[in-house]
């Protein structure tokens, strides 16, 4: 009984780990598309580069 208690304390830590990785994941790309559009629409010198 003690390994699966610990598996599933395992299997819950993989699982919030892997959220708060695709949160920040989510919140990073969302930031560079905006910065993007932003760069775009200003018609500055980087419009269209990567960054």
């Amino acid at each position: 009984m003690d390994f699966v208690i610990q598996w599933l304390w395992y299997l819950l830590a993989f699982v919030a780990g892997s959220a708060a990785a695709g949160l920040v994941g989510a919140k990073l790309a969302a930031r560079t598309v905006h910065r993007r559009a932003r760069a775009d629409v200003t018609g500055s010198a980087h419009a269209g580069a990567w960054q």
